[in-house]
């Protein structure tokens, strides 16, 4: 009976001494918004009972807000920590833990959005990367030569898509831009293979659309007629339509001209 009071007696005490402990995550001058690819900065410090800081190791867990990004690391008490998610990390609401000697402690932070994409030419193709941690949603200008369009690609992060360029053969300037990325200029850019059209075409099967640009420098020229109806196999299903119904037309009215025996 008297070693079971001791057990109690040395239970209460070790809880007492656990529970003593506390743990707190801060910033300095409550700063809680960062922008992409910047270093997350906090502190995390264990007290004693009275309040007081004291020293320790904590381990520390820090992720982005889809978890995507997730860094682990111990770092001491009352020390000023600064830890880089990267410009991958996404956009919304991350997450701080804390823990020592099974006392927990949680801080949230906030990364910016950043919608940013890089243009590149391979040969007569425009390739675009979203290199942002946000869908990538925003209108592209396409230049060449004098002729201006627009593609608006939907890009998850680290998504691509390509766009084959095509003018009259020629050497031409490309200028690429939306507003917010690097710009791409581009002198001397070999393009050919469409008659009279200038523009982009996306080379996804699935997200097949008409040219960016459009036809120079005559809209009216037979030529650029010609070259769009070469490139547009709905004309072609038209025309061999319209030309199958003329033909049925024809044979029937020869039909009923024929005399009943």
């Amino acid at each position: 009976m008297k070693n079971l009071a001791i057990f109690a007696l040395a239970l209460i005490l070790l809880s007492s001494l656990v529970s003593a402990y506390s743990l707190d995550i801060t910033f300095p001058n409550d700063k809680t918004s960062f922008t992409s690819g910047e270093a997350i900065t906090f502190k995390a410090v264990i007290y004693d009972d009275s309040g007081n800081p004291i020293d320790g190791d904590i381990s520390i867990v820090i992720e982005d807000a889809e978890r995507q990004v997730r860094v682990e690391k111990t770092v001491k008490s009352k020390e000023l920590v600064s830890i880089d998610l990267g410009e991958k990390a996404t956009s919304g609401q991350g997450v701080i833990k804390a823990e020592y000697q099974g006392i927990q402690a949680i801080a949230f932070f906030d990364i910016g959005r950043k919608e940013l994409a890089l243009f590149e030419i391979e040969g007569n193709s425009l390739k675009v990367t979203n290199i942002g941690n946000t869908r990538y949603s925003r209108v592209i200008t396409i230049t060449i030569g004098e002729t201006i369009g627009t593609k608006e690609p939907e890009l998850e992060p680290g998504e691509s898509t390509s766009y084959r360029l095509v003018a009259p053969e020629g050497v031409y300037n490309i200028q690429v831009r939306d507003g917010t990325s690097p710009s791409l200029i581009r002198g001397d850019v070999a393009l050919s293979g469409t008659g009279q059209v200038i523009g982009a075409i996306d080379d996804s099967a699935s997200k097949r659309s008409p040219f960016t640009g459009g036809v120079s420098p005559d809209e009216k020229s037979d030529i650029a007629l010609l070259s769009y109806v070469k490139n547009n196999k709905f004309i072609y299903v038209f025309v061999l339509v319209i030309f199958g119904a003329m033909i049925l037309i024809a044979v029937e009215r020869q039909y009923r001209k024929k005399p009943k025996k």
